[in-house]
């Protein structure tokens, strides 16, 4: 199946559906696609072909999408950029993805591609809105009369290369396709309760997370309005659900957590429309869980997933949270079991099945499974083997198969919902000359789940704070993956071959937490 002839297809059934809104802008599903035709056909006329990289550097915008089905329609892939990243990551991607087409949303992300486009040698460059010296303006694309010349468009085809750090510091390209959504968009729609056609999905996160750009695409499959948001915004977000006549929504718990402390006069405020609160990245607090509940009295749902799995494949269902509240509160902390389609099994180092209860690595074995890393094959090959991916999380399943994380067989710290790699952050704190060694670790934070903090050894008769190195670091790191809290230590400890033990490490400030990981 492929993922936007459904989408082609509530464009004959409900063309006056409003499929798209984002802020003053909207669009019906017979407009979104007649103009994703059109930008198809001004895409091709500048020599994008099937299998070519088009990147996209934007906040959620109705463009966003539009660029996605023009682009499946051609048979091209997608590759959305993380617009919180610096110019020189940002290069680092274009050029691993050989990109030779970027449209940029606005201004400011324009300032910050120019360099990082220049270095890749991206041939054409776009911009939604005014234009400028050097960009052609993305309502151009829509002004090529000629049509576009159809391509065959395969199930298997890629759609999506969405882009994870590596543990080394190098991005990686997720490669996701039509096969991989659709069955993630089969997966899903079993999550009770099911919407209906010209309800509403409401997107506050942004579309360069597989998580904002796949529910975003599986609502459009059933014929949703969806309501994206180009920033979060707690009192957006809540008039956005009470206008609405019936919406789902997709948040962190942290963007719970602000509404409930700064949208005054909750009480007041009618959610009746609000039917669930699907919520991932990290676990729900049994006091927010229950005030929310108290506020909004809609479904909650916990998804977990990740990139290299297109969506989310375990699920904590509406009626496990109920069960938490009656008393079973241990559940807050399980991920949920796995949706329809996907299996999973928690194994050893030697890689033999563990019985419940026992820790191990979580394996999964999915249709929505990644097709690869981008021009990675041993990467590919060590994190799929035999069809299981090897998700690097460790933790157990209970007796009723729902699983709980223990720890990180790898060292991702995930901040916020934002997945950030220590050794890169490392890379470029080794480049501080007061800096002789140096460990970044994840640490508990109240309001991002964890957060990144850096143990380092100063070099000889040097001198640093913390300030000079958030200082240092954001010449070269997004802001997110920039450690805002530092230790300094007389030595680092290291096994005898010389590797960080950093469990002895995180250990004193992850004393009090029974789960490990945000």
């Amino acid at each position: 199946m492929q993922m936007h002839k459904m989408i082609e297809f509530n464009a004959l059934n409900y063309p006056e559906v409003t499929a798209l809104r984002c802020g003053e802008h909207a669009l019906s599903y017979a407009e979104l696609n007649a103009r994703a035709e059109q930008l198809a056909a001004g895409l091709q006329a500048r020599g994008v072909a099937a299998g070519q990289r088009i990147a996209m550097l934007a906040k959620n915008s109705v463009e966003f999408p539009l660029v996605l089905l023009a682009s499946m329609k051609l048979g091209s892939v997608l590759v959305p950029l993380n617009f919180r990243l610096a110019s020189a990551e940002l290069g680092d991607i274009l050029r691993d993805s050989r990109s030779t087409l970027l449209i940029v949303g606005d201004a400011e992300l324009r300032a910050v591609a120019d360099a990082a486009s220049s270095a890749a040698h991206v041939h054409t460059r776009i911009a939604i809105g005014d234009s400028a010296p050097g960009w052609e303006a993305f309502d151009a694309l829509y002004s090529d009369p000629a049509g576009r010349t159809l391509q065959h468009v395969d199930s298997n085809d890629t759609v999506l290369q969405l882009y994870t750090s590596g543990t080394t510091g190098l991005p990686k390209g997720v490669m996701i396709g039509h096969r991989q959504l659709s069955d993630g968009y089969i997966m899903t729609a079993q999550i009770p309760p099911r919407l209906q056609v010209a309800d509403s999905g409401i997107m506050p996160l942004p579309l360069f997370h597989v998580a904002g750009i796949a529910a975003s695409l599986f609502w459009l499959c059933n014929g949703l309005t969806v309501e994206l948001m180009a920033d979060f915004n707690p009192v957006a977000v809540v008039d956005a659900i009470c206008r609405s006549q019936g919406c789902d929504i997709v948040l962190v718990p942290a963007m719970i957590q602000a509404i409930l402390a700064f949208v005054p006069n909750l009480d007041q405020r009618d959610f009746s429309p609000l039917r669930r609160i699907t919520y991932g990245a990290s676990p729900i607090s049994l006091d927010t869980l229950r005030a929310a509940i108290g506020v909004f009295n809609c479904d909650f749902v916990q998804g977990f997933g990740m990139t290299e799995l297109s969506c989310m494949v375990l699920c904590l269902q509406a009626a496990d949270h109920q069960r938490a509240l009656a008393g079973e509160e241990r559940l807050l902390r399980s991920c949920g079991r796995p949706l329809p389609g996907c299996e999973l099994k928690v194994v050893n180092t030697q890689g033999e099945e563990v019985a419940p209860g026992e820790t191990g690595e979580l394996l999964l074995r999915s249709g929505t499974t990644m097709q690869g890393y981008w021009q990675q094959p041993e990467k590919t090959a060590e994190t799929v083997v035999d069809g299981w991916l090897h998700t690097g999380d460790a933790g157990f399943v209970d007796e009723e198969g729902f699983f709980y994380i223990r720890d990180r067989v790898k060292d991702m710290i995930v901040s916020g919902g934002e997945n950030i790699y220590p050794a890169e952050v490392e890379n470029v704190l080794f480049g501080h000359p007061a800096i002789a060694d140096v460990a970044v670790i994840g640490v508990p934070d109240a309001k991002f789940g964890e957060a990144p903090l850096a143990v380092c050894v100063l070099a000889p008769e040097q001198q640093t704070d913390g300030d000079s190195l958030i200082a240092f670091c954001k010449t070269q790191l997004a802001s997110y993956k920039t450690p805002k809290q530092y230790a300094f230590v007389d030595e680092i400890p290291r096994n005898p071959s010389g590797k960080v033990l950093k469990r002895v490490l995180r250990e004193p400030y992850w004393q009090a937490s029974e789960r490990r990981v945000g």
